[in-house]
C-alpha cells in the first residue's frame, strides 16, 4: 500500500497566503509550463499586493500579458484573506470558459453557478458573464426585489472591462418593438410634443419608414408624464419584451430618457443603473483588467467606480509588445480604390489568414467575393474564431466586433479595419450625430480603433500588418492630435508606422504588398526597428474626462432625491467641456443639465436648453421654439471656398482625406441618413456655397438648403434610405412643403428650386412635384462624387486650395459653380406614365 504524503500537508499553510505572488509558487497542482510567473505578470501582482484595500483598481496589461492568471491568483488571495465570496465576470461565455481552463491550469477551485455552495461560502471562485450578473432577472439578486436577497459578494475581476461595460449598459435598456401594444400608446401620448421637435420625422416615424430620424421624448413631457407611462406599461411588466430590463427602469423612469424610432421606443436610464445589483455596487474590492487603453472615464460613469482609477497599475515598459505596423493605403496613394485593396487581401488570404473588421452589413457585403467566412453573431464569432486558431481559414469578415476576440499568432497575420463603428440603437444615433466630429467623439472612435487594432498582437513574439480602409477613418489617423490620445505603445507603433509610410508615398498596390509579406512573414530588419520603436515606452496616467465623474453624481443624487446636488454636478459637466474646448459636447451635456434642471426650475431648464441649442443644434429644441435664422448668400464663391479649405485643411494631403470622408457619407444607406445629411451639408462648403439644416437645427424646412447666390436657393430633401422603385406621393409632398416655408421665410420673389436625392426620378402617379424639381439620382450622384473629387485631387496638388484664382477654375471646370451644379448633377422628375 503506497504512503499516503497528503495526511501529512498542512492544508491551513497554503489558505494562509495572502501574497498573489507567493500563492503561486506554492500552488502544488500546477500545469506543466506554469513553473514561474513572467515579469509582465508578477509586476502587477506585486503593486496589486500594496494597494490591495483599495476599492476600484485597473490593472491594464499589454496584449498577451497574462491577465487572466493575474486576475485569478488575485481573487484566490482575497479569499484566503477571507474576502469572499470572489467573482470573476467575463464579457462573454467564450472568455469565461478559456476563464475555467486556465483556472485548472493553475490547480484552483472554481464554479460557474453564482449560486453554488463552495463559491457563496469563499471555497471557490464563480467564473461567469457579466450578463449573467446585469440583467432584470438577475441570480445575483436585485436591490429592493422581492423573494431574493442580494447575494454579498466582497471581490470581483472584471476582466477586459471595457468590452464588459458595453454589455452591462445594454443590459439596462427597454426596448418596445412597434408592434408591441405599449408602441402606438406612447406614440400618441407623445405626439404634439414630437410633432413641437420635427414634424416630418414624426410623420416618417408614424409611417414606419426605417429611415426616420429618431426622436427623443423632450424631458419636461417625459417628467411630466411620466406617471401615465407607467400605468401604461406596467400591465405589461410580465412579457417577453419587458422582463429582463423592466426591473431595471420601472423605478426611475423619471431618470430615465425615451427614444422613439420607426421600429422601436427605447427607454434607457440617463447612466447604467449599476446601484440595482448590490453584489457589484457594494462589493469591497472591484478589479477591472483592461488592455493598455488610454481612457478609463467609462468606468466612471458606467460602474461608478472611483476616479482614483486613473492610477491604474500599469506594465514597467511596453518592450513585451508585439510587432504591429500599420499603413492607411489611400493615403499613402488615393489611387488605389477599395476593390484593388480587396483583390489584394485575397491574395495574401491564400497563404495568411486575413481577418477584416467591418461596422455594417453593407460594409462586409463588399467584401463577399473575395470572403472564405462572414459573421456578426456572438456565438458565429466564437467558432470562427477558434477555427483560425486551429489552422489556415483564408479571409474572414468580422460585422461591428472591435473588442472581446484574441487572434493569435497565425489566427491572424493581417488585420484590415475597413470603417469605423458605427452607432446602432437609437440612443447612440443621437448621440452620434450631435457628437460628430467633437472632441469627445474622436476620442471616443480613437478608443474603439486602437480595440481594433489590438486583435491582432497577442503576445510578444506575435506580429500583424495592421490595414486602415476608407476615408474618415483614413482622416482620423491622420490628425496631429491623434498621437497623444493614444496609449504609449501604440501611439510609437503608429509613429514608427508613418515613418515607414513616408518612405511609400505615391506608392503601387505591388510594393504595398511586397511590404505586407515582410511584416507577415517576419522580416528581421521590421522586428529590429519595432523593438527599437518600443525601447524605453512606459505608461502613464489613464485619461479621466472631466465630465465622468460630475456625469455619474448628477445621476447619483437625482435618484437619490438630492435635485439641486444633481443639477450642480451637471453643471461642472458642461463647465468641463467648456474648459476643454468642446462646445458641441458642452451643448450635448447641455441638454442632460436641463433634464435635471426641469424639476426643480422649469423656466431655468428651457434657459439652458436654449444655451445647449446655441452650441450644439442637435438637441432638443426649447419648447417655445426657435426663431429661424436665415442663411445669407454670397456670391463670391471661390473667395469663400478659398476662405473655408484655407480653416480646415493643414495641406493637400488632408484636404484630399477630409473631402473624400465628406464624399463616403453620400451613400445609399438607411442606417446613415443622418451621416448623409450632413455631408450634403459639407459638401456645400467646401463648394464655398453657404447651407444649413433647417429640419434639424429648426424643427421646420428641408433637410438641407443651399443658398446659391443671386435670390436662388435650392431645398434638398435627402432619401438616401429609400428602396422603393419610385418616388412616393408622401415624399415628392414632404418636397413640396420645404419649397413653401423656403418662399415663406425668404420672399414669394426668390427662385426655389425643389432637389431630391433618390434612386429614382418616376415620382408615383398620384403625386405632383413641384415645377422645376431635380433629382440627384444614382448615376448622376457617382459623377457628382466624381466631379467632386477630381476638384479636390487638383487643388490638392502643390496646394492650389490656397490660391482663389486656381480654386475658381477648378469650379468651372469641373461644372460646380452655384449656377451649374445642379442643373448639371440631377435629373428631372418624372411622373410615373
Amino acid at each position: 500500500m503506497p504512503f499516503d504524503f497528503k495526511r501529512l500537508a498542512r492544508g491551513s499553510a497554503l489558505s494562509s497566503i495572502i501574497d498573489p505572488v507567493v500563492l503561486f509558487d506554492a500552488l502544488p497542482n500546477k500545469a506543466t509550463g506554469y513553473g514561474y510567473l513572467r515579469a509582465g505578470q508578477k509586476t502587477p501582482l506585486d503593486a496589486w499586493r500594496d494597494r490591495r484595500n483599495e476599492r476600484d483598481l485597473v490593472i491594464k496589461t499589454n496584449t498577451g500579458g497574462g491577465k487572466t492568471i493575474a486576475g485569478l491568483l488575485i481573487l484566490q488571495a482575497c479569499i484566503h484573506e477571507g474576502v469572499a465570496p470572489a467573482l470573476y465576470l467575463t464579457p462573454d461565455p467564450h472568455l469565461a470558459k478559456q476563464v475555467l481552463g486556465e483556472s485548472a491550469k493553475l490547480g484552483l477551485t472554481t464554479v460557474d453557478d453564482p449560486e453554488n455552495g463552495k463559491f457563496l461560502s469563499g471555497e471557490a471562485i464563480c467564473v461567469t458573464t457579466m450578463q449573467k450578473l446585469i440583467n432584470g432577472k438577475s441570480r445575483f439578486g436585485i436591490a429592493g426585489a422581492a423573494g431574493r436577497q442580494p447575494l454579498p459578494i466582497q471581490a470581483i475581476v472584471v476582466d477586459d472591462a471595457h468590452a464588459a461595460l458595453a454589455l452591462a449598459e445594454k443590459q439596462s435598456y427597454l426596448r418596445i418593438p412597434s408592434d408591441h401594444p405599449a408602441f402606438p400608446a406612447l406614440l400618441d401620448m407623445f405626439d404634439s410634443d414630437l410633432h413641437q421637435q420635427k414634424p416630418s420625422a414624426l410623420l416618417d416615424i408614424r409611417k414606419g419608414d426605417p429611415t426616420a430620424t429618431p426622436l427623443r421624448v423632450p424631458f419636461w413631457a417625459w417628467y411630466d408624464k411620466h406617471d401615465q407611462v407607467l400605468e401604461i406599461l406596467h400591465g405589461y411588466r410580465s412579457d417577453s419584451v419587458f422582463e429582463w430590463s423592466w426591473p431595471l427602469v420601472s423605478d426611475i423612469l423619471p431618470w430615465c430618457q425615451a427614444t422613439i424610432g420607426a421600429e422601436e421606443i427605447e427607454i434607457i436610464p440617463l447612466c447604467p443603473p449599476i446601484e440595482k445589483f448590490p453584489s457589484f455596487a457594494e462589493a469591497k474590492r472591484r478589479i477591472y483588467l483592461t488592455a493598455t487603453l488610454a481612457d478609463d472615464s467609462v468606468l466612471v460613469t458606467h460602474f461608478n467606480a472611483d476616479a482614483s482609477v486613473a492610477a491604474s497599475i500599469v506594465p514597467v515598459s511596453a518592450a513585451d509588445l508585439g510587432d504591429r505596423l500599420i499603413l492607411a493605403p489611400q493615403e499613402l496613394n488615393p489611387a488605389i480604390a477599395h476593390e484593388v485593396i480587396r483583390a489584394t487581401a485575397r491574395a495574401l488570404a491564400d497563404d495568411h489568414n486575413v481577418v477584416v473588421l467591418v461596422p455594417s452589413h453593407r460594409q462586409a457585403d463588399l467584401w463577399k467575393s473575395e470572403a472564405s467566412a462572414t459573421v456578426s453573431a456572438s456565438a458565429e464569432i466564437g467558432g470562427i474564431v477558434e477555427r483560425l486558431k486551429m489552422g489556415h481559414v483564408g479571409l474572414v469578415v468580422i460585422v461591428n466586433r472591435y473588442d472581446g476576440i484574441d487572434l493569435p499568432d497565425d489566427a491572424c497575420r493581417v488585420l484590415i479595419i475597413d470603417g469605423l463603428p458605427q452607432a446602432y440603437s437609437l440612443t447612440e444615433r443621437r448621440e452620434a450625430a450631435a457628437l460628430r466630429d467633437s472632441e469627445a467623439m474622436v476620442t471616443r472612435q480613437l478608443q474603439r480603433l486602437e480595440q481594433g487594432m489590438g486583435r491582432g498582437v497577442r503576445s510578444r513574439d506575435d506580429r500583424c500588418a495592421v490595414i486602415l480602409l476608407g476615408a474618415r477613418l483614413t482622416q482620423l489617423v491622420s490628425r496631429a492630435d491623434v498621437s497623444d490620445r493614444l496609449s504609449p505603445a501604440t501611439k510609437a507603433q503608429l509613429n514608427l508606422s508613418r515613418r515607414v509610410a513616408s518612405n511609400l508615398e505615391g506608392t503601387t498596390i505591388n510594393n504595398l504588398e511586397a511590404v505586407i509579406r515582410q511584416v507577415v512573414d517576419g522580416d528581421p530588419g521590421f522586428r529590429e526597428i519595432s523593438r527599437e520603436a518600443l525601447v524605453g515606452v512606459t505608461y502613464g496616467p489613464a485619461l479621466l474626462s472631466p465630465t465622468a465623474v460630475h456625469l455619474r453624481r448628477a445621476y447619483d443624487a437625482s435618484i437619490s432625491g438630492r435635485l439641486e446636488e444633481s443639477c450642480d454636478h451637471a453643471n461642472k459637466a458642461v463647465e468641463a467641456a467648456l474648459e476643454a474646448g468642446d462646445e458641441r459636447l458642452a451643448g450635448w451635456l447641455g441638454e442632460t443639465l436641463s433634464t435635471y434642471l426641469h424639476p426643480v426650475d422649469a423656466v431655468q431648464a428651457q434657459h439652458a436648453l436654449a444655451a445647449a441649442n446655441k452650441r450644439n443644434p442637435a438637441v432638443l429644441r426649447p419648447q417655445s421654439g426657435l426663431s429661424y435664422q436665415r442663411v445669407n448668400a454670397s456670391n463670391a464663391q471661390s473667395k469663400l471656398t478659398c476662405e473655408y479649405l484655407r480653416q480646415h485643411y493643414a495641406d493637400g494631403q488632408h484636404l484630399l482625406l477630409g473631402i473624400r470622408a465628406v464624399l463616403d457619407d453620400l451613400v445609399w444607406d438607411n442606417e446613415r441618413t443622418d451621416a448623409t445629411e450632413e455631408a450634403l451639408a459639407s459638401l456645400a462648403s467646401l463648394l464655398g456655397i453657404k447651407s444649413q439644416r433647417p429640419e434639424r437645427d429648426f424643427g421646420r424646412g428641408s433637410d438641407v438648403l443651399w443658398a446659391l447666390g443671386e435670390g436662388k436657393y435650392a431645398v434638398i430633401e435627402a432619401k438616401s434610405g429609400a428602396t422603393g422603385a419610385m418616388i412616393w406621393k408622401k415624399e415628392i409632398n414632404q418636397l413640396a412643403g420645404s419649397v413653401n416655408w423656403c418662399k415663406n421665410e425668404y420672399g414669394a420673389e426668390k427662385t426655389v428650386i425643389p432637389l431630391m436625392m433618390h434612386p429614382t426620378n418616376i415620382v408615383e402617379r398620384s403625386g405632383t412635384p413641384p415645377p422645376g424639381t431635380r433629382i440627384l439620382n444614382g448615376e448622376k450622384l457617382e459623377a457628382l462624387k466624381t466631379a467632386v473629387l477630381a476638384y479636390a485631387t487638383a487643388l490638392a496638388h502643390q496646394d492650389a486650395y490656397l490660391n482663389q484664382e486656381k480654386i475658381a477654375e477648378q469650379l468651372s471646370q469641373h461644372k460646380l459653380l452655384a449656377g451649374d451644379i445642379i442643373n448639371t448633377y440631377s435629373v428631372a422628375a418624372k411622373r410615373q406614365p
